[in-house]
Parts: structure tokens; C-alpha cells; sequence
């Protein structure tokens, strides 16, 4: 595991320097997404936004994988993961629809939803390489802490925790935020040929120093990024505090 500490302003550059040096080997390059407040804060879709216009960046023979979605929400609500992903990226770059996966969070039969999941991402060819947050229980997409944590794709109850964080987006109402949600299972991200975290921040200290340095444990999903064969994590001082 390779951790890289740097100016939050520079965040953005680095990892879409990873996401140019994967195409430039791969033209057809499966890349798995995410969502929340990171990609924003530190630039990284805005910079891949502005590569591809400039032309260094070329998707057209890409595919895409978000690992989530909330249960309940359709993809016109404003804080479904399917809205985010078009408004900070998707609207904004040359891609084949048809190559990009996102659960339905309506779908009728969620565990059909997961297993359609799964059969993208091997007909792809496997994720070439995931972007992915922490949680501040220490959730890596939306793979809460449990006493084991399933293989492949599957829903997931939320935590409360992560659902009271949420409830500002909802109008302030708990009540109104998603209780599930469809998302990777653990092995579906240890298949991934790289794993890029990226975590800004005082907030996220404590959590990533207990995810890189703590003992893996389900309890704490994010320890597991200790086992991958190809990680790299990627932190400004605030969030690097705790490291030593």
C-alpha cells in the first residue's frame, strides 16, 4: 500500500494523473467511480472534466462502475448517486452510455439488481481501477461494519450514523433518508487491479489512521485496502494527522 500526503489543491491532478496513465495502456479501461463529498472538495472530476476536453483523456471506449446507489430513490432525485454522477461528470464528457453500470435504486427485485452488477463488471473485463472514500465508521462504499461482510454485490442497510450525516440532503429529516442501499461486496473491490482512497480533512484523521495502521477487522471495512496488492491512498495533512 503506497499512502501519498500531499496539498488538498494538488489531489485532483494526482489522481487523474493515475486515471491518464491507465488509459495510456488501456484504451478500454473499466473504471469503477464514486460518489460523495471528496471528489469534490479535491477536484478530481472537475480535473478529469477539463483532461478530456483538452483531449488527453479520451473515454469513448471506457466503462464505468459506481459500486452503490440508495434504495427507493430514482435516479431524477437530486441526491440519487445516478443524479451526482451526471451533474459532476457524465453530462460533461464523450462515454458510451451503455458501458456504464449504476444500480437502479428502484429497481423491484434489488438482489437481481446486485447479480446484473456482478455479470457487468466480468464482461467488461474487471475494474482496471476504483476510486473510493471512507466513511467515518470506516465504510468503503457502502460496506458497512458487520461480523463478516458478503463476496459480491449485495444491499445493505445503512448505518445510522452515516444516515444522520445524510439527513441534512434530505431537508433535515432522518426519516426521509434512504435506509438500504445495493452495494459492492468485499471481494468485488479486492478484484480490482488498483484501489486509489482518497480521504481530506480533520474529520477523517482518526478513522484513516485506524484503516491503514489498525488491525483489519470487519468491523472496520476499510482496513481491508491492507490486503489489496495494489493500493494507493491518498490524503491531505489534515487527514494524515494521525498517521505519526
Amino acid at each position: 500500500m503506497k499512502i501519498h500526503v500531499m496539498e488538498r489543491e494538488k489531489i485532483g491532478g494526482f489522481v487523474a494523473d493515475l486515471f491518464e496513465r491507465t488509459l495510456s495502456s488501456k484504451a478500454d479501461a473499466v473504471f469503477g467511480l464514486t460518489t460523495g463529498n471528496t471528489p469534490l472538495e479535491t477536484g478530481i472530476y472537475r480535473e478529469l472534466v477539463r483532461r478530456e476536453r483538452e483531449g488527453r483523456l479520451d473515454f469513448r471506449r471506457c466503462s464505468f462502475v459506481n459500486p452503490d446507489e440508495q434504495l427507493g430513490l430514482p435516479r431524477s432525485h437530486p441526491e440519487s448517486y445516478y443524479a451526482y454522477m451526471r451533474t459532476h461528470l457524465f453530462d460533461a464528457i464523450r462515454f458510451d452510455e451503455r458501458r456504464w453500470a449504476i444500480p437502479d435504486g428502484l429497481a423491484e427485485e434489488p438482489e437481481a439488481e446486485c447479480a446484473s452488477m456482478e455479470a457487468f463488471i466480468r464482461e467488461a473485463g474487471g475494474i482496471d481501477l476504483q476510486l473510493v472514500g471512507i466513511g467515518i465508521n470506516g465504510h468503503v462504499c457502502f460496506i458497512e461494519p458487520a461480523p463478516a461482510l458478503p463476496a459480491t454485490c449485495f444491499v445493505t442497510d445503512i448505518a445510522e450514523v452515516n444516515r444522520t450525516l445524510y439527513a441534512p440532503l434530505f431537508g433535515g429529516s432522518i426519516e426521509a433518508v434512504p435506509t438500504q442501499a445495493i452495494t459492492f461486496g468485499w471481494g468485488t473491490v479486492a478484484k480490482t487491479r488498483k484501489l486509489v482512497l482518497v480521504a481530506v480533512g480533520d474529520r477523517k484523521a482518526e478513522i484513516v489512521a485506524r484503516a491503514l495502521t489498525g488491525p483489519v477487522t470487519t468491523e472496520v471495512p476499510a482496513t481491508l485496502l491492507q490486503l489489496h496488492p495494489d493500493a494507493e491512498v491518498v490524503l491531505d495533512p489534515a487527514a494524515a494527522q494521525r498517521l505519526g
